[in-house]
């Protein structure tokens, strides 16, 4: 009986199969080469856990509140950072360390630090914090955020829910977005996954370049998890406000005076603009630097240093990026004509802290040490600033860093030191000399006396990391 046909072409089919297969590797030993592992590989080690411990303020129907016990609580939370300079220098999320005791970093292969903040940006969600380890960190590299396109490939990297270390992919969904966090806002939109505890953490593109960092989500209803809407920071803007921590300690954004609406359709239809672009002067500060150049309010600017303006958004960057004392060129529409002028840039006015802090100290500077403290002579104006008695005298607290020994031991800005031990002191200096001859005699604390808004209190402030 003949065999069927198509059983000796199967027949061959298995033989040509079975000679193929000899000639490849063994297919549990071949690797998928169409996903993202050796470059995951590479971009893991540079980004970091970061665990903050934080006192928060507990609801006055808790039961300890109303016991009389505690009216504060500390609570635990998650972020994610990455990596900058072999040193230690990481940068994080603000939101994530703010109001932070005690930070603790993660590397990849579980090594700990305790970390300290070096800086943190008012203007924007930034922080830049330190660890100290005794061999170079491996590190990330920024890529050129002007250079990303819709639809590009990603990786967000970082420590959700505190699972750590964990990879998710997607695409760039939208440039240029606004999420209303500040003037500034030029968001890069991904669907990478993103989920609580990412904040902090780097987006990378295929080439393995930092182009964000991941900051928001944004969440529908009660949930809470990634529904493909992150948000990142582009990376050439997180590199300038980085530079600008590192070398002033604050961001010292450019101002030229101006408030500014969007101009819309019906706006340009009634300035008589071809199109509707640029940003409305609504206001200006007197004596500000718009106001010198004689810019009104009216004016539309068309461009700013020879850059067009398409949204005020962008505007705002712009001179915001702008040195305080550059002369820039402004293109502005009046009465139907473009005119050009020159603004000489002054500085955005600083924040609460920063205004607290100049007020106290007067024309002097601040003092800063290593237990996380800034310090000043009360003067007349720190007693009005931080509303002290007529008579008090003593050195202020300016600032506390959340991650330094001080901020452990419970001192506030306002906080007057009046005694360390049995020795008054009222000048900086003298806090620092007495607290280094307590650690010259390896004491493990040195007592301050310190005068708070409820009175007198003693505090033991730790002088080394304590178990």
């Amino acid at each position: 009986m003949r065999r069927p046909r198509f059983l000796t072409f199967l027949s061959a089919v298995a033989i040509v199969v079975m000679a193929l297969a000899a000639m490849l590797p063994d297919a549990a030993a071949s690797r998928d080469v169409g996903g993202y592992s050796d470059l995951a590989a590479t971009l893991l080690p540079p980004v970091v856990n970061i665990a903050t411990v934080k006192v928060v303020q507990m609801p006055k129907q808790a039961p300890a509140v109303q016991a009389g016990l505690t009216d504060t609580r500390r609570v635990r939370s998650l972020g994610s950072g990455v990596i900058i300079d072999p040193s230690g220098i990481i940068v994080t999320n603000r939101h994530v360390i703010e109001g932070a005791v005690r930070i603790s970093v993660t590397l990849q292969d579980n090594t700990q630090y305790r970390a300290r903040v070096l800086s943190r940006g008012g203007l924007t969600d930034l922080a830049v914090l330190k660890v100290e380890a005794d061999f170079p960190l491996p590190t990330a590299t920024f890529g050129n955020s002007d250079q990303v396109r819709i639809g590009d490939s990603v990786l967000a990297i970082g420590n959700p829910l505190g699972l750590g270390g964990s990879v998710s992919s997607g695409i760039v969904s939208a440039l240029n977005r606004d999420i209303r966090s500040s003037m500034f806002d030029d968001f890069i939109q991904t669907d990478a996954a993103i989920n609580p505890g990412n904040s902090g953490g780097p987006l990378f593109n295929n080439r393995g370049e930092v182009i964000g960092i991941n900051t928001a989500i944004y969440t529908q209803g009660d949930a809470s998890g990634s529904i493909g809407l992150g948000f990142a920071m582009p990376s050439n803007d997180v590199k300038w406000v980085v530079d600008r921590l590192l070398q002033f300690g604050e961001v010292r954004a450019g101002s030229i005076g101006v408030r500014m609406q969007q101009v819309t359709p019906e706006l340009a239809d009634a300035l008589e603009l071809r199109a509707a672009r640029g940003g409305l002067v609504a206001g200006l500060d007197k004596d500000g630097p718009a106001s010198k150049a004689r810019i009104a309010e009216g004016d539309v600017i068309l461009a700013y240093n020879g850059v067009a303006v398409q949204d005020i958004r962008q505007l705002a960057r712009n001179i915001g990026m702008t040195e305080a004392g550059t002369t820039v060129p402004v293109l502005i529409w009046r009465n139907g004509r473009s005119i050009s002028v020159s603004v000489t840039a002054g500085q955005l006015p600083g924040g609460p802290m920063e205004e607290a802090m100049q007020a106290a100290v007067g024309d002097g500077k601040p003092v800063a040490f290593e237990l996380g403290l800034r310090l000043a002579t009360v003067n007349d104006q720190a007693r009005d600033t931080y509303k002290l008695a007529p008579d008090q005298a003593g050195v202020v607290v300016l600032d506390v860093a959340p991650a330094g020994a001080a901020a452990d031991a419970g001192l506030n800005p306002g906080d007057v030191i009046t005694r360390i031990a049995q020795t008054p002191v009222t000048v900086p200096a003298e806090v620092e000399r007495l607290v280094d001859d307590a650690r010259a005699q390896r004491r493990r604390y040195a007592l301050f006396l310190v005068q708070g808004p409820d009175g007198a209190r003693w505090v033991p402030v730790p002088l080394a990391d304590q178990p």
